[in-house]
């Protein structure tokens, strides 16, 4: 009973192994580092993996190999193919024209000179901001894999804008909360202190 439940695992996962790699061939992935193609390689080595465990336990056996068996290994791609190439350039110049015209993304983009630099890194501001840049230069080199992080979720970058603007805009304030500072040796002079005394009188 085991043998034959163990037979069946190994023909269902070898047959989800397929179908895999054939959805990654047409609709690719969401790996956020890696091409469709590595993933194609990396499920190509797992049909294998299957099938020969299938020839481990059966041996010359024929009659208890699957009819999954005999379909033909994938062949081999290219590291660096991504599926619906023209989708993902698409989506990620949609992407950067939400961010530039975003008006939290602008917002930090005019006061970030403001911030000093522990704040700036206390709100992950140069982070937040490099999402932006990071994906006009991913354009720019062709770099599909980030621009597949961003064209898949747009929204996700724009809610980190809205965050991190509301963060800014609380050290922005809490600033103008603060008392004055004396300037000085901290101490009023006579002219200031007569000057003070006279307005009270």
């Amino acid at each position: 009973m085991a043998k034959k439940k163990e037979t069946e695992n190994l023909a269902e996962e070898l047959a989800k192994s397929f179908e895999r790699w054939e959805h990654l061939r047409e609709y690719g992935g969401s790996d956020p580092s890696y091409a469709d193609g590595t993933n194609m390689n990396l499920v190509r080595n797992h049909i294998m993996y299957y099938k020969n465990k299938m020839v481990e336990q059966y041996g010359t056996d024929y009659e208890k190999y699957p009819e999954i068996f005999y379909r033909e290994v994938p062949p081999k791609v290219s590291e660096n193919y991504m599926a619906r190439a023209g989708e993902i350039k698409d989506g990620a110049a949609q992407a950067l024209e939400y961010y530039i015209s975003d008006p939290n993304f602008f917002y930090l983009l005019a006061n970030k000179d403001v911030l000093t630099e522990k704040e700036a890194k206390q709100i992950s501001l140069h982070n937040v901001l490099g999402y932006a840049s990071g994906l006009a230069r991913a354009i720019k080199d062709g770099d599909l894999i980030t621009m597949r992080r961003h064209a898949g979720r747009p929204e996700g970058y724009l809610e980190s804008f809205a965050q991190c603007a509301t963060r800014m805009m609380n050290i922005i304030n809490d600033r103008k909360k603060e008392p004055e500072q004396v300037q000085g040796d901290g101490q009023l002079s006579l002219f200031q202190f007569g000057m003070e005394t006279g307005q009270r009188r």
